[in-house]
């Protein structure tokens, strides 16, 4: 059993695993290189394409590399295991990772279901490792800016949210074949609705969607009305074959608020006379995806966690997972897309 680091120590090391060989794996470990080095450090890559992991591992330095995810797993000198694999590979990868003692930072979606998503939470609970979800939005200095304006009361009570999120991405292959867990709602949805609960804080009491899907049976599209306690309600809307505003707004009775990039800010514009803007790290190498040097600060996250002995974030509670797994279901259920939540 991994035993957990004793309370905070600035010279405490996490040593990274990186399973999975696409480009969020790059970008990861390219944010993760802005970071001390004393503090965090990649030990080995692995994938099943052994070409590209040792693609990956020569250009950033990577000493081992694996082919396939069991060596990962028994390699007794990683602490923690980034899992950036298909969709559809995340809940095996995890488990197998959990159950060799191995922290996990998971990309979203954690589970393609809401069973498979409190099986992996119990486990990590069971096993006291930590766990986190890669809902990397949540780590961004601006929600956190956005917490604080909201609690002191600027925008005063919050009735509506609406949020879009719209990418041509329909010639993707993940997002085109169901055996790959593709569909905008896992991909992008899970981005929105994760926003609304950050605000409202509490789980919609209905909610009702509705989209289209392709001959493959994967969700192109989605469009759905949440309601929420005390007249509180919201909307969201997402599409894979075009691009749509992007940003959330945020209705008060004291005024409205627009976040653009909402999964991934670097400004928050209160007002026209007060608007913050966070830099970004600046990498080694490109970034693929817009605002991937934001990745950083999840991996802090981690960091800040276990060195403390934590074994969940409080800024993204694995209660919070299971939720949003369960709204997720609701939503793929009503598309047609699972059958009973299954």
């Amino acid at each position: 059993m991994l035993e957990m680091p004793e309370p905070a120590h600035m010279d405490f090391q996490l040593r990274w695993g990186i399973a999975g060989v696409g480009m969020i794996a790059h970008d990861f470990i390219t944010a993760l290189g802005t970071l001390p080095a004393h503090q965090h450090k990649v030990i080995a890559i692995a994938g099943k394409d052994l070409e590209r992991a040792d693609r990956l591992a020569s250009l950033h330095k990577i000493s081992t590399v694996y082919e396939g995810y069991e060596s990962l797993a028994r390699d007794d000198s990683i602490d923690i295991v980034f899992v950036s694999v298909l969709n559809l590979q995340h809940y095996e990868i995890t488990r197998l990772m959990l159950e060799n003692n191995k922290h996990v930072l998971c990309e979203k979606p954690m589970g393609m279901t809401y069973k498979q998503t409190k099986s992996l939470v119990d486990l990590a609970r069971e096993k006291k490792l930590f766990l986190l979800e890669g809902m990397w939005s949540r780590f961004f200095p601006a929600y956190d800016a956005l917490d604080r304006h909201i609690s002191s009361g600027g925008l005063g009570d919050i009735y509506h949210i609406s949020v879009q999120f719209g990418v041509e991405i329909n010639d993707i292959e993940r997002n085109l074949m169901k055996d790959l867990g593709g569909g905008v709602i896992l991909d992008l949805g899970i981005y929105m609705l994760q926003l609304v609960q950050f605000i409202y804080k509490e789980p919609p009491v209905d909610i009702v969607c509705t989209g289209h899907l392709s001959k493959a049976g994967v969700d192109e599209s989605v469009s759905c009305a949440l309601k929420y306690k005390d007249g509180r309600t919201a909307t969201l809307a997402a599409h894979t074959r075009a691009t749509m505003t992007n940003k959330a707004d945020i209705i008060g009775t004291k005024g409205n608020l627009v976040l653009d990039y909402f999964w991934c800010p670097t400004v928050l514009h209160i007002s026209a006379a007060n608007s913050t803007e966070w830099s970004l790290p600046k990498g080694k190498y490109k970034f693929h995806f817009h605002n991937s040097a934001g990745l950083s600060y999840q991996i802090q996250e981690c960091w800040d966690c276990i060195s403390k002995g934590e074994t969940e974030s409080p800024k993204m509670s694995l209660d919070e997972s299971i939720l949003l797994s369960k709204l997720t279901d609701t939503m793929r259920t009503q598309l047609g897309i699972l059958e009973n939540g299954l």
